[in-house]
């Protein structure tokens, strides 16, 4: 053989060695089950890359699915009730994380002058149907911070908590949206609370529906996570936030730290599936809570509120007031 063309072969035999170090797996793998050690192989040594920027930034998984979707996919993430007071802070907080944002609003132009920043605006309005289906086209999550402005008709409590988050939720199964972030709020797991009571009296039953819309939501078959945010408050958030389950608690909770907490589901596992109160805490470290996700439980979220008042409301009064009379006629007998 040739002594140029033996050198050319050697020195290309050598060059592949060094240069490409894998091993077969790496040749037929399976686009399934790609590993990181398989990629790390197929970098040349000899150019000694930061093997770190292999690392995902965090991933969107779904326990139904199966399914993971990385950020540097950048998932689409909508967002209803964008022009709200809490919708705000959700923008604002989805703006520094790697997602694209759709904007969900019922007047568009009315949004873009009220709200800064740059947002893809789409019209959307759950008490209209066939707004939702385009609305929701490609979306990955869904993030509803909606509320009811009016005890009866289109903006009531039955409109928009519960009929419309039936709406939303057959418009996100027909346009396959993988997670849906629903805020409620505390009272909507308390049937006999006290304060769902005085809440379903003076509302139009807000809670009732808020507790319907919430059932409809777990039972979809989509991913969920319900969050029930205390009172809310527009000052900015400077304690930490506790987390409770069964609707036991009252409290108050600034709308910046639950738009942290609606956001930070979108990239803990352990927030799929599960309802839970937040509120603010004094005793708590500022960041601890983003750790109380997998303390949870999965079918953890109280009695649902039906609106009608409890009868235990009702007797005891009852009782008391029967007792007064009977106190009032005794002492009237003694006089005489």
């Amino acid at each position: 053989m040739d002594l140029k063309k033996l050198l050319s072969i050697t020195t290309l035999v050598l060059f592949s060695q060094v240069g490409f170090s894998h091993d077969s797996e790496c040749l037929n793998f399976d686009s399934q089950k790609f590993s990181r050690p398989c990629i790390e192989r197929l970098i040349p040594r000899s150019l000694d890359l930061d093997k770190t920027m292999l690392e995902p930034r965090a991933i969107l998984y779904s326990v139904e699915t199966e399914t993971t979707m990385p950020i540097n996919g950048k998932p689409l993430v909508a967002v209803l009730g964008a022009t709200g007071r809490t919708g705000r802070h959700v923008l604002t907080e989805l703006s520094n994380r790697e997602v694209r944002i759709r904007a969900l609003s019922r007047n568009i132009e009315t949004a873009k002058e009220s709200v800064s920043g740059n947002y893809d605006w789409v019209k959307a309005d759950v008490t209209q149907p066939d707004t939702l289906i385009n609305a929701l086209h490609n979306v990955d999550i869904l993030i509803s911070v909606i509320g009811a402005e009016e005890r009866r008709g289109e903006k009531s409590p039955e409109s928009v908590s519960y009929q419309g988050s039936i709406n939303f939720v057959k418009a996100a199964k027909k346009t396959g949206v993988k997670h849906i972030i629903y805020m409620s709020s505390i009272g909507a797991g308390g049937a006999e609370n006290f304060s769902t009571v005085i809440l379903n009296l003076v509302t139009g039953k807000a809670m009732k529906w808020k507790s319907l819309g919430e059932d409809y939501i777990r039972n979809s078959g989509i991913d969920f996570t319900i969050i029930r945010p205390g009172g809310l408050r527009g000052d900015p958030g400077t304690l930490g936030i506790r987390f409770e389950q069964g609707d036991k608690i009252i409290g108050w909770i600034p709308r910046g730290d639950v738009a942290s907490v609606l956001v930070e589901s979108m990239f803990n596992s352990d927030a799929l599936n599960k309802t839970f109160e937040v509120i603010n805490d004094e005793s708590l470290a500022l960041d601890s809570w983003r750790d109380e996700f997998k303390n949870l439980e999965t079918d953890e979220f109280g009695t649902i509120a039906t609106g009608n008042l409890p009868i235990n409301y009702i007797l005891i009064p009852l009782v008391v007031l029967v007792l007064i009379i009977y106190l009032i006629r005794r002492r009237r007998k003694k006089r005489l």
